[in-house]
């Protein structure tokens, strides 16, 4: 529609047809009516139906954030290898406990006055220690750590040891770090499992179980082989470090639910307000 000139008492234009009604006609609201009404429609029907260019621009927008939200949603490998889905540490040593030699690491401070189990070893028994902990089954392979405490013959029918320990970790990420294990020690059984009760450092109250198992033995001196499963609290903050309110894979995706969550609220406010059209 094509408008001839301004719309005036004196100049009405009449749907496009050049003629013109004066002031005194009768006929001049219901003829102005008429020609503005289509111009109205056509502006609703603008606001209501977005054009073809406006439609592309909308789909590229939503494309964007969608994509934004999977890389964002989606944790590099690396922090997948970092740790378990549900926060598990896991961490493999071997222990070296030397009773012979000139320098030997475990030492009894306690005899027994129980009836001996063993020759040599009798009810009651106590040694402290303070065994290296390494990489592999060999000794001179590098050194991880110390384990440090006593173990005791606990056991009246058998070679059964009451382990009381701490792991001090002193290599990579958990140098300073200690892990608190309790359990018993079933020397006849092929593997056993005690407790991690606690911990310090970047495992400040830690819980999880070690599997240990004698690597070999050399008279009374053994390899002992420690695989470490352990988790810490929710809430545990170390002075080497912040485990936070969620530990490993279970933090990154509560994050990238907020991130999601975030998102989802600025496209519905956007979509919502018609900014687009």
């Amino acid at each position: 529609m094509m408008l001839l000139g301004p719309i005036s008492p004196n100049n009405v234009p009449v749907c496009g047809l050049g003629h013109h009604i004066t002031p005194r006609s009768n006929k001049l609201s219901s003829a102005y009516n008429v020609c503005t009404q289509p111009l109205k429609h056509a502006f609703a029907l603008h606001r209501i139906y977005p054009t073809k260019r406006q439609l592309e621009m909308m789909a590229s927008s939503l494309l964007f954030v969608v994509v934004l939200l999977a890389a964002l949603s989606s944790p590099p490998p690396s922090a997948v290898l970092a740790a378990d889905d549900d926060g598990t540490t896991h961490l493999h040593f071997f222990m070296h406990d030397v009773v012979t030699g000139s320098n030997p690491t475990a030492v009894q401070v306690i005899k027994g006055a129980g009836s001996s189990v063993v020759p040599g070893l009798a009810f009651g028994d106590t040694t402290v220690i303070d065994d290296a902990l390494t990489e592999t089954s060999s000794p001179t392979s590098a050194a991880v750590g110390r384990a440090q405490g006593f173990y005791m013959m606990s056991s009246q029918s058998g070679i059964v040891l009451m382990v009381c320990a701490n792991l001090l970790l002193t290599a990579g990420d958990h140098n300073g770090s200690t892990l608190a294990v309790v359990g018993r020690d079933d020397v006849a059984a092929d593997v056993r499992e005690l407790s991690v009760v606690g911990g310090t450092g970047r495992f400040r109250m830690a819980t999880g179980y070690v599997l240990w198992k004698t690597s070999s033995m050399n008279g009374p001196d053994a390899t002992v082989e420690l695989d470490v499963h352990v988790r810490t609290a929710t809430t545990a903050a170390t002075g080497s470090g912040t485990t936070g309110a969620f530990s490993g894979a279970a933090a990154k995706r509560v994050g990238a639910g907020w991130v999601i969550a975030c998102a989802v609220a600025v496209v519905g406010a956007v979509v919502g307000s018609g900014v687009w059209w």
